[in-house]
């Protein structure tokens, strides 16, 4: 897509959503693909807010109100994204930020891709790790997968990770990790007990269905 265009679409949301909202509209007219849209223009976008945060170009304030707005776009265009959704499958996940975390596009945005594919999908949106067990233990998940944005909680995870798998009913629970933390610093998250790593939504699905057909 281009890096000219994801400028764009930062700007955009920095500046309102209505500018946000007619980059992506006119990414479509020119019949660019929503998929496409979401992970060649989205993604990256929400990655250059947090790098111009980090490197102190934006505050908190300003990547708040433009990480929002990318969110909202998601919302904004669910109906059409899932307009083509295939009927419902005998597959589950659930998705879940990691512990304490409130950071959720992400997921949100993978939630559409499997919702797509007709998967049962059970989206939470806060890392509640007492939310999480009691849904593991509750219902048949055939994967979770949690999106992991820092080292400071890796401990939690693999606590989180264990528990997932002593109370499920589900003998062969599946755990993908994903995130911010794949991209940056992988190699941080051996050991904590998942079974596999996925670099974007479409991976994430192809790793998901892969598991279970091995399963």
């Amino acid at each position: 897509m281009g890096r000219d265009r994801v400028l764009a679409l930062v700007r955009g949301c920095l500046r309102d959503a209505n500018t946000a909202s007619d980059s992506v509209n006119q990414w479509l007219r020119e019949g660019w693909a929503l998929q496409d849209i979401y992970l060649h223009g989205i993604v990256p976008a929400a990655r250059l807010l947090g790098l111009w945060w980090l490197s102190d170009r934006l505050d908190f304030s300003a990547v708040t109100v433009g990480s929002s707005r990318l969110h909202r776009l998601l919302y904004d265009f669910s109906p059409v994204f899932l307009s083509e959704a295939k009927p419902q499958i005998q597959r589950s996940v659930l998705l879940m930020p990691e512990p304490g975390s409130q950071h959720t596009m992400g997921i949100f945005m993978l939630s559409e891709f499997f919702r797509r594919e007709g998967w049962f999908t059970q989206l939470l949106s806060v890392g509640s790790v007492e939310e999480a067990l009691r849904n593991v233990e509750a219902h048949w998940f055939d994967v979770v997968a949690i999106s992991v944005s820092s080292q400071r909680q890796l401990i939690e995870v693999q606590v989180l990770i264990a528990n997932l798998r002593r109370i499920s009913p589900n003998p062969q629970l599946a755990v993908m990790l994903g995130g911010p933390l794949v991209h940056s610093q992988p190699e941080l998250l051996q050991g904590l007990g998942h079974d596999g790593t996925a670099y974007d939504a479409l991976e994430a699905l192809e790793w998901a269905s892969q598991a279970l057909a091995n399963r």
